[in-house]
């Protein structure tokens, strides 16, 4: 099967590691003398590659709960893995936790191996972290919306992400099992019309569609519905497989719209995505917290057997640039690199 010439284009050039625009708003609404301080020495000691950071993270990736209502077939979650503990977060437990980062951070995501509207709590973490000055963003599958769309927009919610990946449900729920795009679009539509309706200019709301075999063909479809519902930005992403998954190439034949020629250098862990160059600025910028208080070096590592640390037991100051963290930075650099830690497995970002 062949790939659309224009789609394929445009999935290339899809910042898949960031979004510069909106990080750079983030910084314009929430900098600090301290955060912009901080911000500069991590900065620096991330371009001259250095295993040990001056600086603290200042992007928060926190779990607020690993449990979900679908069961997408390419994730940890939906996979019902059992190697990790479910749970949901506390208000309380959050609090603590971005009290730590707080002097520091410009912007908390509020999911990632889970749904966070599931969380009874989601709507007070999110208005705390906007009192503290964190620019807050958030994706969700919208099946489930338990609360009114007033009361999500008056914490301050700055960036939803919906995840939607088709324009009819067949097609819709070949991914998002369990899912119901008529809620979906249902729920969406409430949160635009009640935004227009306060004259809020946030959330600013991004339709999130996956690329895969069985859903390129609505693309154009998806394209006119967004600009019918009014949602900010619609983003065609390229699926990934998952992280430390075995039979990669089985997954990627099922899921991926076609297979790219090894010699063009993909890799095959991310449809139509080469490994990134100039080594892990996770490992720098960001620090992923998941429900139980485990530290991952990224969004993308799920095992709690892959922790750096936990922030149970153990002070940032000394999880930051220990054993782990300093042997995952050398992986990029002229140092050792034969740590064993699962950044030397990753493939997304060239060693």
């Amino acid at each position: 099967m062949t790939m659309n010439p224009d789609i394929e284009n445009s999935l290339k050039k899809t910042p898949q590691y960031t979004r510069l625009k909106r990080h750079i708003t983030t910084l314009l609404n929430h900098s600090t003398p301290l955060k912009i301080y901080n911000l500069f020495k991590v900065e620096v000691d991330r371009i001259r590659k250095k295993k040990v950071v001056a600086g603290y993270p200042y992007i928060i990736i926190f779990d607020t709960g690993n449990i979900c209502n679908l069961q997408c077939p390419l994730c940890p979650t939906g996979l019902r893995e059992t190697s990790v503990n479910r749970q949901l977060v506390k208000f309380q437990d959050f609090k603590k936790a971005i009290d730590i980062f707080a002097p520091y951070a410009y912007e908390v995501t509020l999911h990632n191996w889970g749904e966070p509207f599931l969380n009874p709590d989601i709507l007070e973490m999110l208005h705390y972290s906007s009192v503290k000055n964190i620019g807050t963003n958030l994706s969700t599958n919208l099946n489930t919306f338990p609360f009114s769309a007033e009361k999500l927009i008056q914490t301050g919610l700055e960036y939803l992400i919906v995840s939607l990946d088709g324009t009819s449900q067949d097609v819709y729920s070949t991914y998002r099992v369990g899912g119901k795009l008529e809620n979906v679009l249902g729920n969406l539509k409430s949160i635009i019309q009640e935004k227009k309706r306060m004259k809020s200019k946030t959330p600013f709301i991004e339709w999130q569609f996956l690329v895969m075999k069985h859903n390129c063909h609505q693309i154009d479809e998806a394209k006119r519905m967004a600009k019918e519902l009014g949602v900010d930005l619609i983003r065609f992403i390229p699926v990934g497989l998952p992280f430390d998954i075995n039979d990669k190439q089985k997954l990627a034949e099922k899921w991926y719209p076609y297979i790219p020629p090894d010699k063009e250098g993909y890799t095959i862990d991310r449809f139509l995505q080469k490994p990134a160059e100039g080594g892990c600025f996770y490992l720098y910028r960001s620090i992923t917290i998941n429900p139980v208080g485990v530290v991952a070096p990224c969004c993308a590592v799920w095992k709690e057997s892959e922790s750096f640390g936990s922030l149970l037991d153990t002070e940032l100051s000394q999880i930051w640039n220990n054993e782990y963290y300093q042997g995952a930075r050398e992986l990029f650099s002229n140092g050792d690199k034969t740590a064993q830690t699962s950044c030397a497995r990753c493939p997304l970002f060239k060693k």
